[in-house]
């Protein structure tokens, strides 16, 4: 399932890795199969309102996403990501307005 623009609900692998796949570079291998020309990919492959994140299993891997997009701004989580993953992380909270209820 794509939100409005091309961009998946639901990603199949720790979403900080499905934000570097790129159709263009890598060719079209399994993940690609059936989707369609504008399908989202690398920044733009991800809903900023996601419903789902897969192979995210242990405690501290919920905890982490947790902090990352609930927890206070800025905090530990938040401050080891790469730029890519914090632009992400920084809209799924605007999109959440999270950071106006802390």
């Amino acid at each position: 399932m794509v939100d409005d623009e091309m961009r998946e609900f639901v990603t199949i692998d720790p979403y900080h890795n499905v934000l570097t796949w790129n159709r263009t570079k890598q060719g079209e291998w399994w993940f690609w199969l059936n989707k369609p020309a504008n399908a989202g990919q690398m920044e733009n492959c991800c809903a900023i309102r996601p419903m789902g994140m897969h192979k995210y299993k242990n405690k501290w891997q919920i905890e982490m996403l947790e902090e990352q997009f609930y927890g206070p701004t800025n905090n530990k989580e938040i401050t080891k990501l790469n730029e890519r993953t914090r632009r992400y992380v920084d809209k799924v909270r605007g999109a959440m307005e999270i950071d106006q209820y802390l």
